[in-house]
């Protein structure tokens, strides 16, 4: 009898270690490392399982397997044997099943069709220490998905599993042609965006311009080598702000993104020319950014700059007024020097002057490049100091005096400048002296004449008297 229930306990002392070991924890947790900060995790639990060991054995309820669960676990590859009492189905090809990328590749597509009728769900947000985590999920076999894009993870969870992101978003650089320009000039902008892991949500490039900046609306868009069709692979809005800034914003398609494969770019060309509006003080802003999804990428400013260039008329001590120039240019884009381009300017008023904070200096003019303006006279008539604002830095320019100040030459060549070099530069002209004469008659002809005259009276009135004397 004694004999009997030691055999009886040591059977219920094994028993109970099997169905330990059979049980698993009932609060596992998953962790997202390199989550991405406000970007959105979920979690679907697919199988429930038991284990041994390393032993596992994964199955889904009758009815689960019969819903659309279970339909796309065998489209994904998973095959099951039904239990004998007909309330389980187990998966029996877990070692056929080694390219977990693909199961979850073909899961991630159709999720919208099965993620309802997961066996259980959880949610998250990735934090700024790039972390993401699930706590207390009841254990299974777990499909992890990122709102940053279509790559997934398959893991089984018995207690606490650490799982790496395996998205990644776009990153973003931007060039400009040339960075030294005059009002008038158009510059070329390149924005290059290089795909990631795992995109298949739209993209967006905002591209913020200054005030003294026109976008011209011709922005060419190539993804991987192949011309994009506007307002269908993508499009572009342009909207002016209150400050009077231009925003343009390129959002390519969910097809353009998910079709790029990660390294691979989207290049967009566009222009944009200097006006009327170029801020006095040399520089005019061009700010880039991109956004996928909850991601923006660091804001790049690029800059343009305007040089100015103030031209004092003097005799080489003393200033003088009443001079008059014509600017040229000539870079190595234009024509030879022999035939540059006449710059055009105009007055700058006292109300734009204050606006740019510039204080005027006595007896000095202020003007700017004005693109297509019709007037080239840089008039110093009351004035022996003049500024031109809004030049380019890079380029070779020439003046030329028109007029003289009264009682000074002309100057005979024109004035190179480099204003890479200089923006400031002193203009001398010598005064002119008293030509030589060849002489006329003047008035010493008159002279000899009337002292003749008078001459020729005394010896009249002498041979008179003498004549008269005689007689007597």
């Amino acid at each position: 009898m004694k004999l009997g229930k030691k055999i009886l306990s040591l059977v219920l002392v094994a028993l109970v270690l099997t169905v330990g070991m059979n049980f698993t924890a009932f609060a596992a947790t998953i962790e997202v490392d390199g989550a991405y900060e406000n970007e959105t995790y979920n979690a679907y639990k697919l199988l429930d399982y038991t284990s041994n060991n390393d032993s596992y054995s994964y199955f889904l309820s009758d009815a689960a397997y019969n819903s659309a669960l279970g339909t796309a676990l065998k489209d994904a590859g998973f095959k099951f044997t039904q239990s004998a009492d007909g309330t389980q189905w187990f998966v029996n090809n877990s070692d056929e099943l080694t390219d977990g990328a693909a199961i979850a590749d073909k899961l991630s597509k159709s999720i919208d069709t099965w993620k309802d009728a997961a066996l259980a769900t959880a949610s998250t947000t990735g934090t700024a220490d790039k972390k993401a985590l699930f706590n207390d999920l009841p254990t299974g076999y777990w499909f992890v998905t990122s709102s940053l894009g279509s790559l997934c993870t398959l893991q089984t969870y018995d207690d606490e599993e650490l799982v790496v992101e395996k998205n990644t978003t776009i990153i973003d650089t931007k060039e400009v042609s040339d960075n030294e320009v005059q009002v008038g000039d158009t510059v070329t902008y390149t924005v290059t965006l290089t795909d990631g892991k795992g995109t298949n949500l739209e993209g967006k490039v905002n591209d913020t311009m200054s005030k003294g900046l026109t976008y011209n609306d011709d922005a060419v868009c190539v993804a991987n080598g192949k011309t994009l069709v506007k307002d269908t692979d993508y499009t572009v809005t342009k909207t002016t702000e209150a400050d009077g800034k231009t925003k343009v914003v390129y959002v390519f398609s969910a097809d353009v993104m998910t079709e790029l494969q990660e390294g691979e770019q989207i290049v967009i060309t566009y222009t944009a020319t200097v006006n009327a509006d170029a801020s006095l003080d040399g520089t005019e802003q061009n700010v880039e950014f991109s956004e996928y999804s909850e991601q923006e990428t660091n804001k790049k400013t690029i800059e343009v700059v305007l040089e100015k260039l103030k031209i004092n008329k003097t005799d080489g001590t003393n200033a003088l007024k009443g001079a008059q120039f014509e600017l040229y240019r000539t870079d190595a884009t234009s024509v030879p020097a022999a035939n540059h381009t006449r710059v055009p300017v105009r007055v700058l008023s006292d109300e734009e002057l204050a606006a740019a904070n510039i204080t005027k200096e006595a007896d000095t003019v202020y003007y700017e490049v004005e693109k297509d303006g019709t007037n080239y006279t840089i008039d110093m008539t009351n004035a022996s100091s003049a500024v031109v604002y809004s030049l380019d830095k890079d380029s070779t320019y020439y003046l030329r005096e028109t007029k003289a100040p009264d009682g000074y030459n002309l100057l005979e060549n024109e004035i190179e400048v480099h204003l890479n070099e200089t923006n400031s530069i002193d203009v001398v002209n010598n005064s002119g002296s008293i030509l030589p004469s060849t002489g006329g008659i003047g008035t010493t002809i008159f002279y000899i004449v009337g002292g003749a005259l008078v001459l020729g009276a005394v010896v009249v009135i002498i041979a008179r008297r003498r004549v008269r004397t005689n007689k007597k």
